[in-house]
């Protein structure tokens, strides 16, 4: 993988002071999570047309309308989380790690804090601590600790910070997933203690509720376990979440906390106007903005702007070169097959002879739209530069794995693994998803048979959850999944869904 030394452009500077005249009690919290390195527009699904909207020039464009209109002294600007990890930005070496060009991004828009996500370990526990040494921001985790089980696992992190505006003592906590073990290296998990988020974020709220007009958790676990947080641990008046790319249109309210999130790659911001009287909430109003092109409220400063167009244009020459086309669209779908995992795990055994390949669906980070198909087109496609690996598995063991895979797709959850060189069918029967056939290649699968497996590295260190046994004779290949992606797109020259659906549900 590339690694390049850049010098960051632009003037890094905390959140001005703008406004109409300070009010007190009136606070206004906007919101952004699970950015991963996007800076530049990128398609909105839900709209129709699918327009590209957002980037950082517009983000802060609208920010600093925001700032302009609220009063004095009485915005907060958090991020819940995932900022790493999705386009070639987050590769680059600047501020002495991976990912550090996101840092003048952050700065320079003027954030105030950012809970730590699960995607700032794929680039190494070692990567991260340097990651946030070098970070102006608060860095929040109120669960990460050190091996001691105590103190703060990373440089500059806090398990909760004080914020004072319009009067108010505004005290923010942050979570991390408790799934990070399967989500991250086992070696540098074994580096880290993972408290329970119910029990660590208790305690700050505990600390911080005599001393504070309010108190918002900035979360990294996802809607559904903001939800039962917040029905367990009274006194969290606010929940900004992150980490199942959730666009909340309108806030939820469980018990006494409110809930929002703001979907995910810089696309919408989340503007939460609260009144605050008594140590509590008495008038909350949100609204989820879409960061559309044409309705900007005024120009972006020249420090963003500036940011932008420099990254762009060094990243155009790194990744820009033209591979192949894509006449149709190729799409995800992380709960059963999908044209894209069809495409990848066809490069996969393409670039092995494998008899078999396998891919995890959440790896698969964007879609591949109609059209030129670059080094970057790919690169956000697969960004972890997880290796390219074979194994082994038995005939038995495989027949597992597809079970899974149609178990995965009769309960619309996720675990769906994408296949190649495997068909099967199968059926529901009382109420359950069963087996009818399964081949590889042209041949019924033989239980007591030994294929070999193209897969990426996650896969084979994660073996619990998606393979079921240990992987046998692991080999490395010596290039990564994003690289065989590459050569498989330059030879075929036109990237099209493979077509023919390797599980078919039968009637």
């Amino acid at each position: 993988m590339i690694l390049l030394l850049l010098a960051v452009v632009g003037c890094k500077h905390a959140a001005p002071e703008v406004g109409l005249p300070e009010v007190g009690g009136q606070l206004t919290i906007l919101h952004t999570n699970d950015i991963h390195g996007h800076y530049l527009p990128e398609p909105a699904e839900w709209l129709d047309g699918r327009p590209a909207i957002g980037g950082w020039a517009r983000l802060d464009a609208e920010v600093d309308q925001l700032r302009a209109t609220r009063p004095r002294k009485s915005v907060l600007l958090f991020d819940a989380g995932d900022q790493l990890t999705g386009t070639p930005l987050t590769d680059l070496v600047v501020d002495g790690s991976r990912g550090g060009a996101m840092h003048a991004f952050f700065e320079t828009v003027g954030y105030d804090a950012w809970a730590v996500g699960n995607h700032e370990f794929d680039k190494g526990l070692d990567n991260l601590a340097a990651y946030t040494e070098s970070f102006a921001i608060v860095t929040l985790s109120a669960n990460l600790r050190g091996t001691d089980g105590v103190s703060p696992l990373l440089p500059n992190q806090q398990f909760s910070h004080v914020f004072e505006r319009s009067g108010l003592k505004v005290g923010v906590i942050g979570a991390t997933t408790e799934k990070l073990a399967g989500l991250m290296s086992r070696a540098d998990f074994a580096r880290l203690t993972l408290l329970d988020v119910e029990t660590a974020v208790k305690a700050e709220v505990e600390r911080l509720d005599p001393v504070t007009d309010l108190i918002v958790l900035v979360s990294h676990i996802g809607l559904d376990s903001d939800e039962r947080l917040a029905r367990f641990v009274p006194g969290i008046d606010l929940i900004v979440g992150g980490h199942s790319h959730t666009p909340m249109k309108q806030a939820s309210r469980v018990e006494n906390t409110w809930i929002v999130q703001a979907g995910s790659y810089g696309r919408s911001l989340g503007v939460v106007d609260l009144v605050v009287s008594d140590d509590r909430i008495t008038k909350l109003r949100y609204e989820l903005r879409d960061l559309g092109p044409h309705d900007a409220p005024r120009e972006a400063s020249r420090e963003i702007t500036q940011l932008t167009e420099d990254y762009a244009d060094q990243l155009e020459e790194m990744f820009g070169e033209e591979l192949a086309e894509a006449p149709i669209l190729l799409g995800r779908d992380y709960n059963r097959e999908s044209p894209l995992g069809r495409w990848i795990t066809d490069a996969l055994r393409d670039a092995t002879g494998a008899d078999v390949a396998m891919y995890n669906n959440g790896g698969l980070r964007a879609d591949i739209l109609p059209g030129k198909v670059t080094r970057g087109t790919l690169f956000n496609c697969f960004p972890f530069g997880n290796a390219l690996q074979t194994f082994e598995i038995r005939g038995a063991d495989l027949q597992e794995v597809v079970l899974k895979n149609a178990i995965a797709e009769h309960d619309q959850r996720r675990g769906f693994l994408p296949l190649s060189g495997v068909t099967w069918t199968w059926r529901v029967r009382s109420g359950a998803a069963e087996l009818l056939d399964v081949k590889v290649g042209a041949s019924p699968l033989d239980r007591d048979r030994i294929y070999t497996v193209a897969t990426n590295s996650y896969i084979t260190e994660q073996w619990e959850k998606h393979i079921g046994v240990p992987p046998l004779n692991l080999q490395e290949t010596g290039q990564s999944d994003y690289e065989a992606a590459v050569t498989y797109a330059k030879k075929s020259r036109s990237l099209v869904d493979p077509g023919d659906s390797r599980g078919v549900k039968l009637q």
